[in-house]
């Protein structure tokens, strides 16, 4: 295997920020943000959400991202600098990108699923067949799921088999600015459209300060803002370290961290509200954008249309996470051990594409990926990466890193608030949330 001799880098400002943006928004925006604003009783949810993130998300984030742009390597790279020791890197970071990777088993089907709902609004399904049947029965019979499932899968590794640049970087430009706009239309069309619409906004809008006192309101909104932005399990650190060194990594990060929260809030602005003011429950669960959405859209006109443009606003937010869940281990591994591009796409691509196709056709499976992936492995990976880069390899290093190239410095402000603010809170909440102590 030919050992790798230069690493791309973004090849404009504009590239960088969408490829950092489509590593950030994913379905987490998309799906879940909606989802648990109704769940916790709507603004009081954004507030929490909003507070997390600067106190907590950005601070960390930044870390990572000059941490990568500093060494302008990969996980491994990375961690051999941080323990000073090449085998403990190897394993730690190798860990560290696998565990992110693995996510990949059971997203593609998730991805696949959005494909399908493009066809049931295409085809007004939703008019001859109740939602929650549509949802139930794709999932209970493989052969369209499996072969939606294969095919989002090869579009992934095709994707990544072209390269930072012609691969992640374009497929970024079009995705990115594609969900922005689509949300846009469909909040202005039920804007217009709909009746009794600003019920909904007052429940979005609005908070009931009384839920802000719940410890489990801010433990979930500050996992969804970490999953959501990234932070954690190295993936802020290795889209950072295709950053050159000259370029000016905290304005794009804050600018990126602007874009995810954006995008969360525009797809709580399309979806909450309009399944208010139509009298649907908002506290639906993972099964809002499903199988309540689609009984919301079936009242309104142009509501198969609408339906289309959701779905493929979630296909491409999905396409991006999935594209950054395998880029971390390709960037990793590549700088890491020396591997070719195409063996390490060929290697990380059979897998993936195995057990895709498991979890669509073994439930057990499925689950087991989605509970270790999701629950355990990024929480792990979060603790251990923000224990590493604060305490380990030092803040005041990578401040430095940060302020090279940078339009707005980063003060010495910074290094307290991340070792004795954002790190110990984050650090708190993934304790609870794997051993729970506070109820």
């Amino acid at each position: 295997m030919e050992q790798v001799k230069k690493r791309e880098n973004w090849s404009s400002r504009f590239g960088m920020l969408m490829s950092l943006a489509g590593m950030a928004i994913g379905l987490g925006n998309c799906w879940r943000f909606p989802y648990l604003v109704g769940a916790y009783g709507g603004g009081a949810f954004v507030v929490a959400y909003l507070i997390c993130l600067l106190v907590i998300v950005v601070p960390l984030g930044l870390l990572e991202a000059g941490i990568g742009k500093g060494l302008q390597g990969g996980n491994i790279d990375a961690w051999r600098a941080i323990l000073k020791n090449r085998t403990g890197g190897n394993i730690v970071g190798a860990g560290f990108s696998i565990a992110y990777a693995v996510m990949n088993f059971f997203y593609m089907s998730v991805t696949a699923t959005a494909v399908y709902f493009m066809y049931v609004f295409a085809t007004g399904l939703t008019s001859r067949e109740a939602p929650e049947l549509i949802y139930d029965n794709l999932n209970s019979t493989t052969n369209p799921l499996l072969i939606l499932t294969i095919i989002v899968t090869l579009l992934l590794i095709f994707i990544i088999y072209l390269g930072v640049v012609n691969g992640v970087e374009k497929a970024s430009k079009i995705f990115i600015p594609a969900i922005f706009v689509i949300f846009v239309i469909i909040i202005v069309f039920a804007a217009v459209s709909i009746p009794g619409i600003a019920e909904g906004y007052n429940f979005y809008l609005n908070p009931d300060w009384s839920q802000l006192a719940r410890f489990d309101l801010w433990k979930t909104a500050l996992g969804q803002a970490l999953f959501s932005v990234g932070v954690g399990p190295g993936c802020v650190l290795v889209y950072g370290s295709h950053i050159k060194k000259s370029d000016d990594c905290v304005l794009g990060f804050l600018t990126v961290a602007i874009l995810d929260t954006c995008a969360a809030l525009l797809a709580g602005f399309a979806i909450i509200p309009t399944c208010v003011a139509l009298g649907l429950n908002p506290e639906s669960g993972s099964g809002l954008i499903y199988i309540v959405l689609p009984k919301a859209l079936s009242q309104i006109p142009m509501g198969n249309v609408l339906g289309v443009l959701v779905m493929f606003a979630i296909f491409f937010a999905a396409m991006s996470s999935a594209i950054a869940q395998m880029q971390i281990a390709i960037t990793s591994f590549e700088d890491g051990f020396g591997w070719n591009h195409k063996f390490t796409v060929l290697l990380c691509g059979v897998i993936t594409f195995i057990m895709a196709c498991v979890c669509v056709v073994n439930k057990a499976q499925f689950d087991f990926w989605n509970n270790f992936a999701g629950n355990y492995a990024f929480i792990v990976c979060a603790a251990i990466g923000g224990v590493g880069y604060t305490y380990i390899f030092g803040v005041k290093k990578v401040r430095e890193f940060l302020n090279e190239g940078a339009w707005i410095h980063i003060g010495s402000w910074f290094e307290p608030l991340v070792k004795f603010v954002a790190c110990p809170l984050m650090l708190i909440i993934m304790i609870d949330s794997l051993f729970p102590f506070l109820g």
